[in-house]
């Protein structure tokens, strides 16, 4: 970013008012006529201002000591979401061992492009966002720097996170191996209620990705469309997936097999396998996606498409401290893997098959 920065003054003297109605063009909309209150905001947007810095001059050397980390859900979901806590946890690790503090971000709030505009932070970490978002847009109008984790990947902003539609076809590619061709999946919806209030929220665009990167490379290796099931479930949670699960095995085909989009769905299936007498993996495999803590501990232990949700924690908190003290940084793409463990054989007629090559148990 080059040149100065047009500062609250700058926008009265082109917008011809004084300093209050721009601040309360920001901060107290009710004290302003709409029409006023929108020609100084197309004043200030023509100038390149993103509003008054929540900062001040009240902040030793300039810095808040803390960075946000927008979240596309409200906080109470955050700390139920094992994948995401993870992510939380490995930030927390770079931040507190930087001396600095973190602030949650929810954009789902009532008022969440306000609490964007409003933060006192140094930076911010975007966890899972979608592009038009308009919690997306603001962080971008407060020119302060920031990285994108998950998504969106947006140009001139470092990255940290996978492929995911590549990675939903890694899970395709291990149960193809096994000889599996009456496919399931556990997806979620574009849109999904959140607790405790059930306000709707738009899902992360990565699960969206790991379905249509399983559902083609299955199309690839000649599984018919009839012969791939989805059921969505209504929130990212282990009793909903168990209620899609129940769908997928009641069907008068069953799969062979299931992907859940996420561990956590994942463990839903293996309950309803469980409740319904169906043995996994004799008569099901599963895979499940993220490799949280909780796969490795269920019956069966869970395979699963691993990918490091805390390492990239810190690296996204990493580039967004490197990126505060004025350091060039680059993306950090990461590579996921499949883990093997009990939850995925192959279909009774061929057991025996051998394990992909290139696979970890």
């Amino acid at each position: 970013m080059t040149g100065t920065r047009p500062t609250l003054d700058t926008v009265a003297r082109a917008a011809g008012v004084s300093r209050m109605t721009v601040s309360n063009a920001y901060n107290r909309p009710d004290q302003l006529s709409p029409a006023t209150r929108e020609r100084v905001l197309a004043v200030a947007a023509e100038l390149g201002y993103g509003g008054p810095d929540p900062a001040g001059r009240s902040l030793r050397r300039g810095r808040a000591g803390t960075i946000g980390v927008i979240l596309t859900e409200s906080l109470s979901y955050a700390f139920t979401d094992p994948g995401l806590v993870s992510f939380l946890r490995g930030a927390a690790d770079e931040l507190s061992a930087a001396g600095l503090a973190m602030l949650l971000v929810p954009a789902d709030a009532e008022d969440g492009v306000g609490l964007v505009r409003s933060a006192i932070v140094d930076g911010f970490i975007v966890s899972s966002m979608h592009e038009d978002d308009a919690a997306v847009q603001a962080v971008r109008a407060r020119r302060l720097p920031f990285v994108t984790a998950g998504s969106p990947r947006l140009r001139g902003a470092p990255f940290v996170g996978i492929d995911n539609r590549s990675s939903g076809a890694l899970a395709a590619d291990h149960l193809l191996a096994l000889g599996h061709r009456r496919l399931g999946v556990v997806a979620l919806p574009a849109d999904m209620p959140v607790a405790p209030d059930a306000r709707v929220v738009r899902v992360r665009q990565g699960f969206a990705e790991r379905l249509a990167g399983f559902v083609q490379r299955a199309a690839e290796a000649g599984v018919e469309p009839e012969s791939i099931a989805v059921a969505l479930a209504e929130t990212n949670s282990t009793d909903a997936g168990a209620v899609a699960a129940r769908d997928l095995l009641a069907r008068r085909r069953p799969p062979t097999a299931v992907f859940a989009v996420s561990d956590v769905l994942a463990l839903g299936v293996l309950t309803a396998a469980a409740d319904a007498g169906v043995d996994v993996p004799s008569a099901l495999s599963v895979i499940g996606f993220d490799d949280i803590e909780e796969a490795a501990h269920s019956r069966p232990p869970l395979t699963t498409v691993a990918q490091d949700l805390r390492e990239q924690g810190r690296r996204a908190a990493r580039l967004t401290l490197d990126l505060v003290d004025g350091r060039s940084v680059r993306s950090a793409r990461r590579t996921p893997h499949i883990v093997v463990r009990a939850s995925t054989a192959a279909p009774r007629r061929s057991h025996g098959a051998p394990v992909p090559p290139g696979e970890t148990s």
